[in-house]
């Protein structure tokens, strides 16, 4: 006999139809074992499915977090989705002009700006302020373009495509903006930004040349950072050197006593290319050599890169140069760097005090004049100790925002306008240059889109956009160049003369702190010869 459970006629709750007499037991371990599976099938997708949306930034899914520092990398066009307060207000900008431009009812088209969106530790390839001041040139050569009288009925619309704070995330990145080429309404044509030196740098550039998207670099300098879809706002780090060269050759610097202070980083291609364009400008006249027994060569780890030990120590380098009387001394590294350099010479027993009449000269090179670099100590320690630091420099915004016949034509209208447009920022915001060197490799491409552009042609492609970058020249009064607040310029054509697209006509000033001090030498300008002047910048 069955018992009372174990029959299914029994069960009260159980509709008659179904109350037929088959393995009873059985029947109740399978039915527990289905809602056991449903239980539990519904508990894995639920966690799984919290687990995967943890991993975005937004609902949109558009950008993922990624590495230990949780970044948010990839691209959109919501000022939201990066989640850094600090970058609100220009985020929110650039997205209001996004907005205007897909009303506006004119032919559109998208340029990414590719570099890091995050700084969370001190090696990162960009400070916040950098990234700041970055993104506001951007939008003001955005806001230029669509709202002025000479747009051809098109508009620019800007993604950010943040790729890490170690530029470590280009891949999924450089994916992403491919298929944006795509889009029917705004397709991507030219990618911007670019700042830094680095091999994962140009891994991205040739990614998207792969599929002939040009990228316009703002900052790069180093001589290898070269593909034919590469093209450089900045000045190479060779031609800063020649700016430097002019400018002791004419000023008078202590060749007899020289040293080079080197940043030994070797995933930086930037300090690393500084490092053979010095030894190559100015090794042999000024006696810098590899000698194991007389070297005038001391290095140091820099503090911009992946924590690799103790960065910024300067010791050893610093008591050899000393030791050696050195007078004049060739900085290959960054603009963090000089800081530490000095104070280190502060500290150093067999440095001590320089003569008047024969200070220590440190050379370098700068983007610009980043307010780091002319901070209150540096000026204490240079001017107690009487040194002098003399700087090849891409942007010189406190002397041009006073114009004078160096000044680049349209800085002050540029620098009125962002000061109009950012008001809350400090008033040297423009010194470390990266506002106007963004703003002109936008600009770079504003003008390339404008002149593709054919009133009912077929939409404007990556393709266009390339092969006008490569077609500008600075006859003719500088026509067809760049309208640029670092002064107008144009890139080097490939099929007629030098490789790298390069810009030309590009003044370099030589800037000398604490005192200023005026060059005899005349201004550098990029590729300008006997035979070849430069129109004014």
């Amino acid at each position: 006999m069955r018992g009372r459970w174990t029959d299914r006629r029994n069960w009260p709750w159980l509709p008659r139809r179904i109350r037929f007499r088959v393995f009873g037991l059985i029947d109740v371990i399978a039915l527990w074992v289905v809602v056991g599976a449903l239980v539990g099938g519904g508990a894995w997708w639920g966690v799984d499915t919290y687990l995967d949306h943890r991993n975005y930034c937004s609902d949109s899914h558009e950008l993922r977090r990624m590495g230990s520092s949780d970044e948010c990398i990839g691209v959109t066009e919501r000022p939201d989705a990066l989640g850094d307060p600090d970058l609100k207000d220009v985020l929110g900008r650039i997205a209001g002009e996004n907005e205007i431009a897909e009303k506006s009812g004119k032919r559109q088209v998208s340029v990414a700006v590719v570099m890091p969106y995050t700084a969370r530790t001190p090696g990162a390839a960009m400070s916040p302020e950098l990234i700041r001041h970055a993104l506001q040139g951007a939008y003001a050569a955005q806001h230029v373009f669509n709202t002025g009288p000479n747009t051809k009925d098109t508009a620019i619309r800007l993604v950010f495509a943040n790729v890490g704070e170690y530029l470590n995330y280009w891949s999924p990145v450089t994916r992403e903006l491919v298929a944006r080429t795509e889009d029917e309404q705004a397709p991507l044509v030219a990618a911007i930004g670019f700042p830094n030196s680095d091999s994962r740098t140009l891994d991205a550039v040739r990614s998207l040349a792969k599929h002939r998207i040009p990228s316009v670099s703002a900052a790069l300098s180093a001589n290898g950072m070269e593909d034919q879809y590469l093209f450089k706002v900045s000045p190479s780090n060779r031609q800063f050197a020649e700016a430097l060269k002019g400018y002791v050759d004419a000023n008078g610097m202590n060749r007899a006593k020289a040293f080079m202070i080197a940043d030994s980083r070797k995933d930086d291609d930037y300090v690393s290319n500084l490092r053979n364009v010095f030894y190559e400008e100015f090794g042999a006249e000024y006696g810098i050599d590899h000698d194991p027994v007389d070297g005038r060569i001391g290095r140091y780890q820099g503090k911009k890169g992946p924590q690799q030990g103790k960065t910024g120590v300067f010791g050893q380098a610093v008591d050899a140069m000393c030791s050696a009387g050195t007078r004049t001394v060739f900085l290959a590294g960054r603009d963090a760097d000089l800081e530490p350099f000095l104070r280190s010479i502060r500290l150093t027993t067999s440095c001590g005090d320089y003569p008047k009449d024969d200070p220590l000269s440190i050379l370098r090179v700068s983007t610009g004049r980043d307010p780091g670099t002319e901070s209150p100590e540096i000026r204490r320690i240079a001017e107690n100790m009487n040194i002098q630091i003399v700087t090849a420099a891409a942007v010189d915004a406190p002397r041009w925002d006073h114009g004078g016949e160096q000044a680049p034509g349209r800085f002050q209208d540029f620098a009125a306008a962002y000061e109009g447009s950012f008001p809350h920022e400090r008033h040297n915001a423009l010194n470390d240059g990266y506002a106007a060197m963004f703003h002109d490799a936008l600009s770079a491409v504003n003008r390339a889109v404008y002149q593709a552009y054919e009133d009912g042609g077929p939409p404007v492609t990556q393709d266009d956009v390339n092969r006008q970058l490569g077609q500008g020249s600075p006859s003719d009064k500088c026509a067809q160049c760049v309208p640029a607040a670092t002064g107008d310029f144009t890139f080097a054509d490939e099929l007629e003369g030098p490789k790298g697209h390069w810009p030309v006509c590009k003044p370099v000033p030589i800037v000398t702190f604490p005192k200023e001090n005026r060059s005899k030498s005349p201004l550098y300008r990029t590729y300008e010869s006997a035979s070849s002047t430069c129109p004014a910048p």
